[in-house]
């Protein structure tokens, strides 16, 4: 079962493949909840933390600077088949390679789950160094729903091995940031989505 779930993993970071599951996945309602959150936003740079092949890049204006990182280079390339001159990092969450006060917004989509909770709150620590100061976070992931049987299904397929209840990922944000936005919704999974302000 291990192998199996490993080659599934592999086939699922092809970029292409890795899209069309985003897409099933329910991309459109959560970018359509981001999107009317983030519409008034006026910034000049974004970093989407574990952007995968950019999908986040929409959201913003087109002469927004938008910065892709993510751990896994094929993700990455792919973002560059579809922006050419976006900017990709290969860089860890919790020890991001970006500069300090240098980013409007921060991004960070289904990627919590995946993180320890050192590596969590590492992430906080970083996504408030590289934040300038009233710069937003916008946090949307997955969470631990018992109730529903599709996302205890998808938790046992997800590579994300630290699913967490919604109190536990907004007491953590709290720690580093005034939460302005804080809603959860369904999809096949339970999901919350917060925005953060970089006191």
């Amino acid at each position: 079962m291990i192998a199996t779930l490993e080659i599934l993993h592999k086939i699922a970071s092809h970029p292409w493949i890795y899209d069309r599951i985003q897409a099933l996945a329910g991309r459109e309602r959560v970018f359509n909840k981001i999107s009317r959150q983030t519409v008034d936003l006026k910034a000049t740079t974004v970093l989407d933390v574990g952007g995968g092949t950019g999908t986040w890049r929409r959201l913003w204006p087109e002469d927004c600077r938008y910065v892709c990182m993510d751990l896994e280079t094929p993700k990455l390339k792919g973002f560059r088949s579809k922006s050419p001159t976006g900017l990709a990092v290969l860089s860890d969450a919790a020890q991001m390679c970006i500069a300090t006060g240098s980013a409007d917004v921060v991004t960070c989509v289904a990627v919590t789950h995946h993180l320890t909770d050192a590596k969590l709150d590492q992430f906080f620590i970083e996504a408030s160094r590289v934040l300038k100061i009233g710069g937003r976070l916008i946090l949307l992931d997955a969470v631990l729903d018992h109730a529903r049987l599709a996302g205890r299904i998808l938790w046992k397929l997800d590579r994300g091995s630290y699913p967490r209840s919604d109190e536990d990922l907004r007491n953590k944000m709290e720690g580093k940031f005034e939460v302005v936005h804080w809603e959860k919704f369904a999809i096949y999974h339970g999901y919350v989505f917060g925005i953060g302000v970089r006191p």
